[in-house]
């Protein structure tokens, strides 16, 4: 789990849900070291279900004890391909009880190209049931202006990247201003990705995001210590005010 924040409150906005493999060897091992080859042998739908499920039961648990915890997945485009996947998804979700706003797909692309009609319509099933979609790494890669005119997204997350340089040559705090006015018209959610820092922290606030991600609060974690770190998160508030 990596929680997204609202930057100005430092409460908890959602978490991301992320896959990490505990080797025997080699210890706690990211998707970059494993994801191809899942991909190569079709096993990204099996990773993908079973993260749904246990974050599925997860958020029950945790409404159970009085709060709602927004829950973000990835998906390849070229997943969406796959009818098979997508009406599995659809059955399990009408089953959930809590809100399926609550629930956000967090689009990766994997190859250019213009999204084809087919991938269009699987997500706009996935909208009609009431799912977020999210277009991930925007400005960088496949993730294009044209993907927002294709696709029916909810929220955009500007890459990391930009974040990383807010502080350094002027354009981009340009780029990053201008994609929160542009998330604005569009009516859609902006949230930053890779907010390490409070000088980094306290720029954004001051251009106007309002939910961001990033090593400054909080790093991905287990479930078990997500669960005793959500009882007091540190806020970014508190980071930027001690500054």
């Amino acid at each position: 789990m990596q929680p997204k924040f609202d930057l100005r409150t430092g409460q908890v906005n959602s978490t991301e849900v992320l896959a990490r493999w505990h080797h025997p060897l080699y210890g706690v091992l990211s998707p970059a070291t494993f994801i191809s080859v899942m991909a190569r042998e079709k096993w990204l739908d099996k990773l993908f279900f079973e993260l749904l499920e246990q974050s599925l039961t997860y958020q029950i648990k945790l409404h159970d004890q009085g709060r709602l915890i927004g829950m973000a997945f990835n998906l390849s485009l070229s997943q969406l391909m796959n009818d098979t996947l997508i009406d599995r998804l659809e059955t399990r979700l009408h089953q959930h009880p809590l809100p399926l706003s609550s629930l956000t797909l967090e689009i990766t692309e994997d190859g250019p190209g213009v999204v084809c009609a087919i991938s269009v319509e699987q997500l706009n099933r996935l909208r009609l049931l009431g799912m977020c979609l999210s277009i991930d790494d925007f400005g960088t890669g496949y993730s294009s202006l044209l993907r927002l005119c294709q696709v029916p997204f909810s929220e955009i997350k500007l890459a990391a990247e930009f974040t990383r340089f807010i502080g350094g040559p002027s354009h981009y705090r340009v780029v990053i201003r201008n994609t929160l006015a542009l998330a604005t018209d569009l009516g859609m959610q902006l949230v930053v990705e890779g907010i390490e820092t409070v000088a980094q922290h306290d720029h954004l606030c001051e251009m106007g995001a309002r939910i961001g991600q990033g090593f400054l609060c909080a790093r991905p974690m287990e479930v078990d210590v997500f669960e005793g770190w959500i009882q007091n998160p540190y806020p970014y508030s508190q980071a930027s005010s001690a500054s």
